[in-house]
């Protein structure tokens, strides 16, 4: 058993040690797979945190069929899908779209620290949504191809074909932007 799984068990089983270990361990690596289907680092956090919400208030069983980080990313992606479609329809702009506002606290800039690292973060969210996804899945969260096949619901194949394409794009888009300086 995992330690996610086992932190969980915990909870369920009354110890709330055990959701704040979630929650540390997963909060930012959730948020920021969350933000490759949403693209809006706000909106991000509040989906991870109805994630949370969700285990906290609903305590969903967890099937130890495969490890508890594919569970809790794949009930992730459906929140950031339904947050997609309740938002599909409200066109905002965001106060940072407006003006330049620095955040300190800024989970991004936290998470992404040296130069290449920011290359490939700004290329990631240059690429199709799907490709960001299967991208930050396998090489940031360490989850294996199969793994990231459960939370995108594809097959292994689907997956490793999706792997290849992206990486491709990947470096096409961060040799366009070494170009253009």
């Amino acid at each position: 058993m995992d330690n996610g799984a086992s932190s969980y068990l915990r909870f369920l089983n009354g110890d709330n040690e055990g959701f704040v270990e979630l929650v540390t361990e997963y909060k930012d690596g959730l948020t920021l797979f969350i933000n490759t289907i949403i693209r809006d680092i706000h909106i991000s956090e509040e989906a991870a945190n109805e994630v949370f919400l969700k285990l906290y208030v609903n305590r969903p069983k967890y099937k130890s069929g495969y490890s508890f980080k594919t569970w809790l990313y794949t009930i992730g992606k459906n929140t950031a899908v339904n947050y997609m479609k309740k938002f599909r329809k409200i066109r905002y702009s965001s106060i940072e779209d407006m003006c330049y506002i620095p955040d300190e606290t800024d989970l991004e800039s936290d998470y992404i620290k040296d130069q290449q690292r920011i290359l490939i973060h700004q290329s990631l969210k240059a690429l199709k949504a799907e490709y960001a996804q299967v991208l930050y899945l396998v090489f940031f969260e360490e989850m294996t191809p199969a793994e990231a096949a459960k939370v995108m619901k594809k097959s292994p194949k689907q997956t490793s074909d999706l792997i290849y394409c992206a990486k491709k794009a990947l470096r096409a888009e961060m040799e366009r932007r070494q170009a253009n300086g």
